[in-house]
């Protein structure tokens, strides 16, 4: 009897332990300040395909300038993530959404999985822009992404 509460405490850390979070930005109302967003990934779903879903649906007061269904694929290769992005789903964007949608993106991917580059694709290519205006030919450092200005929440 004892054996057996042993091994369901076990289990139960381990599950504890193992359980994966997303960290996901959001842009509070003022539009000047990234809220980060804790979210627990149930289980067998994929982090990176939930993440996406969550940075597509904002939580009421909060905005987002990334649309729903604009991932196709993630790969992580070592310490390096690439995202494969719908194109037709990045068309139309101003500078300022365009520039947001990044902003959103790379802070959240940075946040929940510990790499040290982020490259996009549109369409399975590499492009010069993601739509139009955002440079991504020569991917993202996370160095160079973790020190804009966020409030951190958990939900």
């Amino acid at each position: 009897m004892l054996r057996r509460a042993w091994i369901i405490l076990i289990l139960l850390i381990l599950s504890l332990c193992l359980s994966v979070e997303v960290q996901v930005v959001y842009v509070a109302g003022n539009m000047d300040l990234g809220v980060v967003k804790r979210f627990e990934v149930p289980d067998g779903v994929d982090p990176a395909v939930y993440l996406f879903d969550m940075l597509a649906s904002p939580p009421t007061g909060y905005r987002s300038f990334v649309p729903a269904g604009v991932l196709r694929a993630v790969y992580l290769l070592s310490d390096t993530i690439v995202v494969d992005l719908e194109g037709k789903k990045a068309r139309g964007m101003d500078f300022y959404s365009e520039r947001m949608f990044i902003y959103q993106l790379l802070l959240s991917l940075f946040r929940t999985f510990d790499v040290k580059t982020v490259h996009i694709l549109v369409d399975g290519k590499a492009q010069k822009a993601l739509a139009k205006y955002v440079d991504i030919s020569l991917g993202f450092r996370r160095q160079d992404w973790l020190n804009w200005p966020l409030e951190v929440e958990t939900h």
